[in-house]
């Protein structure tokens, strides 16, 4: 494929999506009844519908075999189960493409690995040029389960690619050359080659779905503080991402002017933000703040906080509740000084959380301690004061028409 062709195909991404999805913005893949949708290309295994899964079988001496997306995706994120046979390497092809764009043509393109030789979540390029995930990068890990469901979650934004496994992260790749010849295509199962005399095996999928991320905009641009307000020490780093060091003597939470605030007041949005805390790190993430001289009052707070060894039943202070009005419902803390990823979406009075890839808090702002906030503000980080050195990346939001 050309690549002026594969440019077009990004322009077109927002477009291919399925018209339903649910207010977070997820849509389901795989329709649970038949494979209306997806298409074979290369190979001979088989592909079928079982209890609800896809399930693709290896053909004695066959090629790699694929069930592509009918649509095609750029900026996306990706969430599946998957169940393969301990013989068997799979895996799941992102934004890959056909040679001169035919069924028959040679697959091609980022896939996420499946397999049981601790490599299970790590970046291939198929036909591609191989390992894009580097050597040293490719540590074993026992994430990926024999004989079990394993979860995969799968974020490619830009040059970006992030995966999880069992809510385990795994790898964090930018890969400035693929994406220039990759930038969107379709998604796809595969279903390994292998030798004389072996097999049959076979690979389950299941809860296959998407949230388009192609309408995200950045909101911070990884160099400078332009489009946000604050008197804080808010530093760019040279890995493009932002971290508040708030200087020698700055204690407290309530130098609302060492926050960091957006120029933009949102309303509807989604919002997506990744951060690591040191150890007993403080922060928060603020939305909807009518008057900036008083969030807490005039305002919503998602915690920020270290809650990683936290035992003891979960309350709004913790890490993911909403201060005041919803505790989480699960501790999906990461640990100090890795990455943690919070996406929040609100719509009119509904408010959802999800934290490292699980839902977390779903509630209704007009039914409790929130009914009198505002529906329309702007967005903020706490500058929580020493020692809460705290690093942000990857902020992006979409807003939400309704």
């Amino acid at each position: 494929m050309q690549r002026s062709a594969a440019a077009l195909i990004l322009l077109m991404t927002s477009f291919l999506l399925p018209a339903r999805a649910d207010e977070r913005g997820w849509v389901d893949l795989f329709n649970g009844k038949d494979l209306t949708g997806w298409s074979q290309r290369n190979g001979t295994a088989t592909y079928r519908v079982e209890n609800g899964t896809i399930v693709g079988k290896t053909a004695e001496g066959s090629p790699n075999s694929f069930l592509c997306s009918d649509k095609l995706y750029g900026d996306f994120e990706l969430m599946f189960d998957v169940k393969v046979d301990a013989a068997l390497n799979s895996g799941v092809q992102i934004r890959s493409q056909s040679v001169d764009d035919k069924p028959s043509g040679r697959v091609n393109g980022p896939q996420v690995e499946i397999s049981l030789d601790g490599m299970a979540g790590y970046v291939y390029g198929e036909s591609a040029g191989g390992w894009m995930t580097p050597d040293a990068d490719r540590k074993p890990h026992t994430h990926f389960k024999d004989g079990e469901w394993n979860t995969y979650h799968i974020v490619a934004f830009g040059n970006r690619i992030q995966t999880w496994i069992n809510g385990q992260p795994v790898s964090d790749l930018v890969h400035d050359e693929r994406f220039q010849t990759h930038p969107a295509g379709f998604i796809g199962l595969q279903v390994h080659g292998i030798g004389a005399g072996q097999g049959p095996y076979e690979v389950r999928w299941r809860n296959l779905k998407l949230r388009d991320l192609s309408e995200f905009k950045t909101l911070y641009n990884g160099k400078d503080l332009t489009g946000w307000k604050t008197t804080g020490n808010w530093i760019p780093q040279a890995d493009g991402s932002l971290l508040i060091q708030p200087r020698e003597g700055e204690q407290g939470w309530q130098r609302y002017d060492a926050y960091l605030w957006s120029d933009k007041k949102y309303k509807d949005f989604v919002l997506d933000v990744e951060y690591a805390y040191p150890p007993g790190g403080n922060s928060g993430v603020y939305f909807r703040v009518g008057d900036r001289n008083d969030p807490v009052s005039k305002g919503i707070e998602a915690q920020v906080l270290d809650s990683s060894a936290k035992t003891d039943p979960l309350g709004p202070h913790d890490h993911g509740g909403i201060v005041g009005t919803a505790a989480p419902s699960a501790n999906q803390s990461r640990p100090p000084h890795e990455w943690n990823r919070m996406v929040v979406t609100c719509v009119g009075s509904h408010l959802q959380v999800e934290l490292n890839g699980k839902p977390i808090v779903d509630t209704q702002l007009d039914q409790g301690a929130m009914k009198d906030r505002p529906l329309e503000g702007y967005i903020g980080f706490q500058d929580h004061g020493r020692p809460n050195d705290i690093k942000f990346r990857n902020l992006r939001i979409r807003e939400l028409a309704r």
